[in-house]
């Protein structure tokens, strides 16, 4: 069964795999990526690949990994950050026209992804990559680092903000409602507000720092800054390896940062979770919505007391322990719509997310759960074959279909060295 998956999984990224010659600065370049699935999403998204570069790695294809990554930096250019969205192929659809066409050029977006490339990055040092290949991208990725931490906290409050759900990844998680949730038809009003947020963008020309002062949506969000400390993490453990330990110890001090202000300002003790900070003219206020996002502080060095509520929460059969686990949304909520094809992230189970609270257990000594979490997600894939997305009830999957970081599963599977060190 084991190497039948990995048989699927490799065919999958492979069918996946785009590759294209790109003219940057007179010189001609080769890119090549995983399209998180061809003819739904055709164009290189930051996370993704980052994640795709991981199971690469797994597949003992390091070169193609790095690969993955090397060609984000490429497609940025001159950008202190990495975009959340690479635009490789001709666009051609409504999507386009209604949405990108609002970014200052056709080549990327304007915003931002979960900044994990330092982890992916530091993974590929552990898989033996070349140190003159390392040194070619960690230059551009502690440059990004910097930028959105200076940028991107205008309060000084240790927490970066996005600006636009999509910043998050978790595109339509209720959390993100803000104002719409008693509104019919939630669709529509989600979709024009993600549009009229990048027109306030394009009205504030592209500023990152005025994109987080100013904008109307302006969320401290718990999964964002969980996920830039983590990967931050991983890379000043890079850097330290690499001898730049001035750097590395700069990192460690912000990092501790985040943790303490993610500990102040997030943490509910009366709840026993994490939770979204909506930032508003006159201050700040805990969005008390319990969704996946909740929970990932679990990768950080968090206390057992704050980790044992935590994993309360996961393994409560009414809350986020279902027969496929773990939902997106704890399925208390009343916003919780496992089947919901159209507005993403409202309670189906996602691998990545997965991918990451196992990472946590196996962290925290969590073994016996890290294992069953792992068993079920992969009777997940084994039932519904690799999809965007699968409803926690059923089992049954949601979504595009042969979705790359969805063959994360393979890594979930045993204890992978490169993952660990």
């Amino acid at each position: 069964m084991k190497d039948d998956l990995i048989t699927k999984a490799k065919h999958l990224l492979s069918t996946n795999t785009i590759e294209k010659e790109t003219l940057l600065d007179g010189d001609r370049k080769k890119i090549i990526y995983t399209a998180p699935s061809p003819g739904t999403y055709d164009q290189q998204w930051f996370w993704d690949s980052c994640l795709h570069s991981l199971v690469w790695m797994k597949l003992g294809e390091k070169e193609r990994a790095f690969k993955e990554l090397q060609s984000l930096m490429i497609g940025k250019g001159p950008k202190e950050f990495f975009p959340h969205m690479i635009f490789w192929k001709l666009k051609k659809d409504i999507y386009w026209r209604f949405f990108d066409k609002l970014y200052l050029t056709e080549n990327y977006s304007e915003i931002i992804q979960p900044p994990i490339i330092g982890y992916s990055l530091k993974c590929l040092k552990n898989a033996g990559l070349r140190k003159r290949e390392l040194e070619t991208i960690s230059e551009e990725v502690l440059i990004y680092y910097i930028y959105i931490l200076k940028e991107r906290d205008p309060e000084d409050m240790g927490l970066i903000s996005i600006v636009h759900p999509w910043e998050s990844g978790l595109d339509s998680s209720p959390s993100f409602d803000l104002g719409l949730e008693k509104k019919r038809f939630l669709r529509i009003h989600q979709w024009k507000r993600m549009r009229s947020l990048l027109k306030e963008f394009h009205i504030l020309e592209w500023n990152q720092r005025r994109m987080a002062q100013e904008s109307s949506f302006r969320v401290k969000c718990v999964l964002t800054n969980t996920l830039l400390a983590w990967g931050m993490e991983a890379f000043a453990n890079l850097l330290e390896e690499m001898n730049r330990t001035e750097e590395s110890y700069e990192l460690r001090e912000k990092i501790d940062r985040i943790w303490h202000s993610l500990l102040r300002y997030c943490w509910n003790e009366k709840d026993g979770l994490f939770y979204n900070l909506e930032m508003k003219k006159e201050g700040y206020e805990q969005v008390r919505i319990n969704t996946i996002s909740s929970l990932l502080p679990l990768l950080l060095d968090i206390s057992a007391d704050i980790k044992n509520r935590l994993v309360e929460h996961i393994t409560d059969k009414t809350e986020y322990w279902s027969r496929y686990p773990i939902p997106t949304v704890a399925m208390t909520e009343k916003s919780f719509d496992p089947s919901n094809n159209s507005l993403l992230w409202r309670g189906p189970t996602w691998i990545n997310t997965n991918f990451f609270i196992w990472l946590g257990l196996k962290k925290h000594k969590e073994a016996k759960l890290a294992n069953e979490l792992a068993k079920r997600t992969r009777d997940l894939v084994q039932k519904s074959g690799f999809r965007e997305f699968y409803n926690p009830i059923s089992g049954n999957g949601g979504g595009a279909k042969n979705f790359g970081w969805s063959t994360l599963v393979l890594l979930m599977e045993e204890d992978i060295e490169i993952l660990f060190r």
